[in-house]
């Protein structure tokens, strides 16, 4: 890895030199720094900056934010993980919706079902200091859409890169005083990607059955249409109605890491909001959301040779996964400071029949499972240069499994139990200082509690032969993330910088585990009492002649109190550093990205150790009247390598680590009427 910090250094030094060349300091328009206007714990990503990058989907984008790693399964639908909370222990929310995928190994996490072209921002919050949503244990990523601009707009976004990796979308929108109408459509298209020995991720070996077929090797990876729109209409001067529809069709979507593909993955998208403004007597505002969402998922192994000789497929699993809930939240002024008090509710239904030659079984079997919970934030300015907020949640929940798998939970957990009742309760204190104008100072204690998920609980796969079970675990507890976190910023005329700190103490952190059964074992859930620790570190140094350098750090450490042996799945160490230049018209970067090893694994799990890497990316960016275009080289020097999230010890794994992308060049054309 030694090459590649020279590399960066010469690059940085011939980068200021050449610099001088320029007259006077100009930004570039659509060049947009995180960090300025959000809270210390929480990070932003502008839809700007993710056209600058190859980025597939909403995980690939978020990777530039210090702390978030994604679960690579393909070429797309790839599953975030934030400080090594994963799955339910973090919530992705559209625009404050609550959205599941159906499929049981998560081919199709939360963040797949939008398209780019719809959204506007992502902001991340770190840790459990998010009290209006249910089971925000490791943090809360929201997604927030566009809302048309006054008058009429259309945007016109056409991305290419190689694998014939194709993205185009459209949208048009009108707003006037009275109402607004925005509408939109995306296409995305790849073939399986190369990793930097030049293989598609769909060339492995041919003598392992689930192995691609010869004519399936060069196929398609997925082929997504999204439609969208949102309507709004000011019915008076602080009454607002806005609904919102989406529609994604993903067909042919490929899963190297698992034992199936996604044959289809179709979701539609549901979202009302009425906003009532200034109602006087100190009420700011009242908001009222219902919404609505569902996921019908269809996956087979035809494109495997594990098929052959057994018809169309020989492994099939249809799963449907639906959605609603609401939201009744008001602003009120009190004092100095702003009380917020909320109820809200969701019920989620996810079934999902799984087909093998000797039998069919209700793998997910017809789970219901609902929340309703209160909650109330404050935040009071305490002096000139210091404010305190917190917030308090009370949550009931209930799962149950509609039909009977209790021949596994008898088996493996001697209960018969397909009922659960939960109650979680929660809060944070959080304080910000600033004692002067560009430092801050911030601190805070969270704890957040959420219930087992329906598949933890009551997930049930009676798998052929002495191949592991797949069951859930009724008797499971709610986790309690019990979290201080500290930071500090500082914002400067010349730089910009922000260190921050946490530690988790986890009360029956829910883990993966192997169960002894009286014939054979399975793959199952259970409560342990964990410990996670780290921090992240961002950098920015404004130089003459419109360059800058950035940098950022993450790092997360893991440990199973209860087993005495390091927690699985924790991403290792990762740096990131980037040189910069921005004018007037043009930008460009080069920018290093580094991982150390992962050493640090759950042996019990046959979990792998991880080598480090490093890459090298180049960016450019122009801008000509209404058209920005951008373009670029990932992983420039052509590295073979693997992220440590590549391998998911899940019981539908086909043992194949998917490496991540070759060299990578791209070019993305926006066009604004």
């Amino acid at each position: 890895m030694k090459r590649y910090y020279i590399l960066i250094s010469i690059w940085m030094v011939a980068m200021i030199f050449h610099g001088r060349s320029f007259a006077e300091p100009i930004f570039l328009e659509e060049i947009i720094v995180r960090g300025e206007k959000e809270a210390l714990q929480e990070e932003c990503l502008d839809i700007k900056e993710v056209r600058e990058t190859p980025a597939r989907d909403v995980g690939e984008a978020l990777k530039v934010i210090e702390g978030i790693n994604v679960v690579r399964k393909g070429a797309i639908a790839n599953d975030l993980v934030l400080r090594s909370f994963k799955r339910d222990d973090i919530n992705v929310l559209i625009d404050g919706m609550r959205i599941y995928g159906a499929c049981p190994n998560r081919m199709d996490p939360n963040s797949f079902h939008i398209d780019f072209m719809e959204i506007e921002a992502i902001s991340v919050l770190k840790g459990p200091f998010d009290v209006k949503n249910p089971g925000s244990l490791g943090g809360l990523v929201e997604i927030r859409t566009i809302r048309p601009n006054k008058g009429w707009e259309a945007h016109v976004n056409a991305f290419t890169g190689s694998d014939e990796n194709i993205s185009t979308s459209f949208s048009t929108s009108y707003a006037g005083d009275k109402a607004d109408l925005l509408l939109g459509y995306s296409y995305r298209y790849s073939l399986p990607y190369r990793d930097g020995n030049g293989n598609r991720i769909t060339e492995f070996d041919p003598a392992d059955l689930n192995a691609y077929k010869d004519q399936e090797k060069d196929d398609k990876a997925y082929s997504i249409n999204t439609y969208w729109s949102k309507f709004g209409i000011n019915l008076l001067d602080n009454h607002r109605l806005e609904i919102d529809y989406a529609r994604q069709d993903a067909d042919d979507i490929i899963y190297p890491y698992l034992l199936m593909d996604a044959v289809y993955d179709d979701t539609d998208r549901l979202n009302m909001n009425y906003e009532i403004s200034d109602l006087g007597h100190r009420i700011e505002k009242l908001k009222a959301q219902f919404y609505w969402n569902q996921v019908k998922h269809d996956m087979t192994d035809e494109r495997r040779n594990s098929s052959i000789g057994f018809g169309e497929y020989k492994m099939k699993c249809y799963a449907e996964a639906e959605t609603f809930g609401g939201k009744l939240e008001s602003g009120i002024a009190l004092h100095s400071g702003r009380l917020t008090l909320g109820v809200d509710y969701y019920s989620r239904n996810w079934e999902a029949e799984n087909t093998l030659p000797v039998r069919k079984q209700k793998m997910m079997p017809d789970v219901d499972s609902s929340n309703i919970g209160t909650y109330i934030e404050y935040g009071q300015p305490m002096w000139e240069d210091t404010r305190l907020t917190f917030g308090m949640r009370l949550d009931y929940a209930k799962t149950k499994a509609n039909d009977d798998r209790t021949d596994l939970y008898t088996l493996y957990h001697n209960t018969i139990d397909r009922e659960e009742e939960d109650f979680c309760a929660g809060g944070n204190i959080q304080i910000l200082c600033s004692p002067v104008k560009e430092l801050e100072f911030f601190g805070g204690f969270g704890c957040i509690s959420r219930p087992p998920g329906p598949d933890e609980r009551y997930i049930a796969m009676q798998k052929p032969q002495m191949t592991p079970d797949w069951v859930g675990n009724p008797k499971l507890d709610p986790s309690e993330n019990r979290e201080f976190d500290f930071g500090i910023r500082y914002l400067g005329d010349i730089f910009y910088g922000k260190t921050t700190f946490f530690y988790s103490d986890i009360k029956d952190f829910i883990t993966v585990y192997d169960v002894e059964g009286p014939v054979k074992s399975a793959r199952s859930f259970r409560n342990v009492d964990a410990i996670l620790y780290g921090g992240e570190i961002s950098l920015n140094l404004f130089l003459p002649f419109d360059f800058h350098l950035q940098g950022g750090l993450s790092y997360t450490r893991g440990r199973d109190d209860t087993h005495d042996k390091p927690l699985s799945e924790i991403p290792p160490l990762q740096i990131r550093i980037a040189s910069r230049y921005d004018g007037y018209r043009y930008f460009t970067e080069i920018e290093g990205v580094f991982a150390d090893d992962q050493h640090r694994v759950d042996s019990d799990l046959s979990e792998e150790k991880t080598a480090g890497w490093g890459i090298m990316n180049l960016k450019f960016g122009m801008k000509l009247k209404k058209t920005n275009i951008f373009a670029g080289v990932h992983n420039l020097f052509d590295r073979q390598y693997y992220e440590h999230l590549s391998y998911q010890r899940d019981p539908f794994r086909s043992g194949i680590k998917v490496p991540e992308t070759g060299r990578n060049f791209y070019l993305n054309i926006a066009y604004s009427l």
